[in-house]
């Protein structure tokens, strides 16, 4: 995946979570689809999270050398983060300044900036453009299991 087509869905990836969300009740956004699978708004929660700490990743990896960069558990940040909770406002707001943050950031890069590296203890050795990729892919995939949700919260 190219810089620029990164940049461009990161841009749009949080208008098309309002468009999914939009229209549901606050009760439809909590609703879990079954006992062990999220909700819509633990979906944009954790989308929220996983945005914010790609951006600091990928800060790291163009501002150190090969730093290690640290992983998390998202369903112990689920629960400590108190996802059902939270208010669905916030959080798609904060979910658009997070991927708008990192596109800004990327949009900044020189040609070698994308391919400073860094450590993933689980994957490896990695490098800014193919992790900022893996990004919007993860994005993309969260996308399709948000309509599977709707779909079962607000049927047609």
């Amino acid at each position: 995946m190219e810089p620029a087509q990164i940049i461009g869905t990161l841009r749009v990836r949080a208008d098309e979570v309002h468009a999914i969300c939009a229209g549901l009740s606050d009760e439809q956004l909590r609703r879990r689809p079954a006992e062990s699978e999220w909700s819509l708004l633990e979906i944009c929660c954790h989308l929220r999270d996983n945005a914010s700490e790609e951006g600091t990743r990928i800060r790291r990896m163009i501002e150190e050398d090969n730093p290690t960069l640290t992983l998390y558990d998202q369903d112990a940040w689920a629960t400590e983060r108190n996802y059902a909770g939270e208010d669905p406002k916030r959080v798609l707001t904060a979910l658009g300044a997070y991927w708008n943050g990192l596109a800004y950031l990327l949009e900044g890069l020189s040609d070698d900036d994308w391919w400073r590296p860094g450590v993933h203890p689980e994957a490896g050795a990695i490098t800014v453009q193919p992790w900022a990729a893996a990004e919007v892919r993860h994005s993309a995939q969260h996308l399709e299991q948000m309509r599977a949700v709707r779909a079962v919260v607000r049927p047609a």
